[in-house]
């Protein structure tokens, strides 16, 4: 993956990931009991997450590594330094187009562990790489078709705590323009994140945390051939 994509890629995600604390972020909240079961004392109904704004931001990988699995420690609410190989440390090229997200929330107060996870990515041929999240790529592409972080900070996850990791949510993400024709990438990730949601047992919502509706997927649809007729024109032009 090349430093402008990796950069831009590391500013979308932390934009994202500060949009999801507002519905699933709460540094007050306790440690919840381990994956796969119901959270203790349920019966007295869930527990609405806090409106809570937070400054920490997704990071890149440590300082003098390259980028690859990042290690982020899950649930260490120290900020951590965004660091950038020095390589990337250069401007980060234009923005993207767009950008279109899909969460996966999990119901009935149960948590997504880090297990579950881990063969929920295997199950929709999902990698886990750059900034410690997964991605989706094409073979002969340094951009991936999208990716897929955690929805609580700091939005990345810990290669080595997975037998102890616990989320309330999960994002997909992906930026436009892509390795792929934006139908196809969103029809992919799509397919991706309701097989996840069945393996998970999560809810899929939109950019603005309401139920994902039929409505909104051929809006999406439509967008995404506009999109990719006015790409086609272009490169006529």
């Amino acid at each position: 993956m090349d430093a402008a994509t990796l950069r831009w890629i590391i500013i979308i995600a932390g934009v994202i990931i500060l949009g999801a604390i507002f519905l699933f972020g709460d540094p007050a909240r306790k440690r919840k009991p381990r994956a796969s079961r119901r959270i203790a004392g349920s019966g007295a109904g869930r527990r609405e997450p806090t409106l809570e704004k937070s400054r920490e931001m997704p990071v890149g990988n440590d300082a003098g590594e390259e980028p690859g699995q990042g290690e982020l420690p899950i649930g260490d609410d120290r900020p951590s330094p965004a660091v950038v190989p020095a390589r990337s440390r250069k401007p980060a090229g234009p923005p993207p187009d767009k950008i279109i997200t899909l969460f996966l929330l999990a119901r009935d107060n149960h948590v997504i562990s880090g297990a579950d996870l881990l063969q929920a990515a295997l199950k929709t041929g999902m990698e886990f790489g750059d900034m410690g999240i997964f991605h989706r790529t094409v073979d002969g592409a340094d951009q991936p078709v999208f990716s897929l972080a955690n929805a609580v900070k700091p939005g990345a996850f810990d290669k080595n705590a997975w037998n102890t990791f616990e989320t309330a949510g999960l994002a997909f993400f992906m930026t436009l323009p892509g390795p792929t024709l934006a139908l196809d990438a969103w029809d992919m990730m799509l397919a991706s994140a309701r097989r996840m949601a069945e393996i998970l047992h999560t809810e899929i919502q939109d950019a603005d945390h309401m139920p994902f509706t039929r409505q909104a997927e051929a809006r999406i649809r439509e967008e995404m051939r506009v999109y990719d007729r006015g790409r086609a024109r272009q490169s006529l032009t």
